[in-house]
C-alpha cells in the first residue's frame, strides 16, 4: 500500500514538472513584441493639383483638383492645362499643358516618370525618404541624387536626354512643351540652388 502511495506521488509530481517545462517552453517561444517590431513603412499618397481647377484626363477618365491617383496612372494634360502632382515627403511632378506621362511610385519615395508626350518635372522635397525621383523614355532617364533635386524634360522623336544648363527659365521651358511633340527629349538638370519659375500651375 505504500508503495503504490509512492509511485502516485512520483506520477503527480512528474505530470506536474512536465507541465511546468511545456509552460517555459511556450513562453521562451513566443516573439517579443517589444523588442525588433517592424516600423510601419510610409504611406505614400499622390494628390492632384490642376491649373485652374480645370480637368485632365487620368486613365482616360476626366478628374479635376484634389483627385489621389495610383501608382501606375497614366496622366495626361490638355492645352492650356498643367498639373502638379504632389507626393509628399517623396517629392513633387510638375506636368505642362501638351503632356502625357506615366507614374509610378512606391513607399520609399521612388517616383518614375515616363515622359510619352511633351514635358514635365520632378522635384524631390526632402531626404525623409531613402529613394530618388526619375524622369525617363524608353531610350535614355536622368535621376535626382543628393547633388541634384530637381529633373526637368521634354520629349523629343529620338527619345535621348539632352541636358541643359541649370538656368534654364520657365518661359523657355513653356516654349519647349507647346513643341514637345516634335522636338525630341530636352532634360534640364537642375542642381539645388537651381530655379524653375513659371513652371507650376
Amino acid at each position: 500500500m505504500k508503495n503504490l502511495r509512492q509511485r502516485k506521488a512520483l506520477r503527480a509530481a512528474a505530470i506536474f514538472l512536465a507541465f511546468c517545462f511545456a509552460q517555459v517552453y511556450v513562453h521562451g517561444a513566443l516573439p517579443n513584441s517589444s523588442a525588433g517590431a517592424p516600423v510601419p513603412q510610409r504611406q505614400i499618397t499622390a494628390r492632384l493639383t490642376t491649373k485652374n481647377n480645370q480637368p485632365i484626363t487620368v486613365n482616360g477618365n476626366a478628374v479635376g483638383t484634389g483627385a489621389t491617383l495610383l501608382t501606375g496612372a497614366t496622366v495626361e494634360t490638355p492645352d492650356q492645362v498643367s498639373a502638379t502632382i504632389d507626393l509628399g515627403d517623396a517629392g513633387v511632378v510638375e506636368l505642362q499643358p501638351n503632356s502625357q506621362i506615366k507614374l509610378d511610385f512606391d513607399e520609399n519615395g521612388n517616383v518614375r516618370v515616363k515622359v510619352i508626350r511633351g514635358c514635365a518635372v520632378t522635384r524631390k522635397k526632402t531626404n525623409v525618404l531613402p529613394g530618388e525621383m526619375e524622369l525617363y523614355t524608353d531610350q535614355a532617364s536622368e535621376k535626382t541624387d543628393k547633388k541634384r533635386r530637381h529633373v526637368a524634360g521634354c520629349i523629343l522623336p529620338n527619345g535621348q536626354l539632352g541636358s541643359l544648363s541649370s538656368g534654364l527659365g520657365g518661359a523657355t521651358l513653356a516654349g519647349i512643351a507647346v513643341a514637345g511633340g516634335t522636338a525630341g527629349i530636352i532634360t534640364a538638370a537642375l542642381t539645388r540652388g537651381g530655379t524653375m519659375s513659371g513652371i507650376a500651375p
